[in-house]
């Protein structure tokens, strides 16, 4: 499939964007905003460790292959507002500011539907360590054990951090 035939199949519209994961033990989403055309070209950007940038039709076949577009998720805006989506997207275009943390792909797409930049998984994985934080200063308590106890403290600091970085 080429990716017009994909974005046709799909019916992609300016500033929706495609959710990729890898197609072997996938845990994390991937995100790339669909601009619309430039010509015949369909234009995607992403931020990726490069930054945020434009990606190639090549790249993009590439992704595909890769990954696979688990599903669309569409600009949750009203029509007439998808031409400031892209606007905004536009606008970072060669930032080169990636944190895996704090601005990542999914910021970066939230930020183009929302004007917010914040990451769902970042936070997710934040709650994750500091839910095992709590499991383990519980044990460290029963047991007395110093290691468990810096475990849970090592494990607390990594979900404030995550917990932060995901707004």
């Amino acid at each position: 499939m080429t990716i017009t035939q994909f974005i046709r199949a799909y019916n992609l519209k300016q500033a929706d964007a495609i959710v990729l994961r890898k197609k072997l033990l996938g845990m994390v989403d991937h995100y790339a905003v669909f601009l619309g055309y430039r010509g015949n070209r369909p234009v995607f950007v992403a931020n990726y460790r490069d930054g945020v940038n434009e990606v190639s039709e090549t790249e993009i076949r590439q992704l595909l292959q890769e990954m696979e577009p688990v599903s669309i998720d569409p600009f949750p805006g009203q029509e007439h507002e998808r031409q400031n989506a892209v606007i905004r997207a536009n606008s970072r275009v060669g930032e080169k500011a990636y944190n895996y943390v704090s601005n990542n792909c999914e910021h970066f797409k939230e930020w183009v539907h929302n004007g917010k930049n914040r990451s769902t998984q970042v936070d997710t994985a934040g709650n994750v360590a500091l839910t095992l934080s709590a499991g383990a200063a519980i044990v460290a308590a029963e047991t007395k054990n110093p290691k468990v106890a810096a475990w849970a403290l090592g494990l607390l600091l990594i979900g404030a951090i995550l917990k932060e970085g995901a707004e």
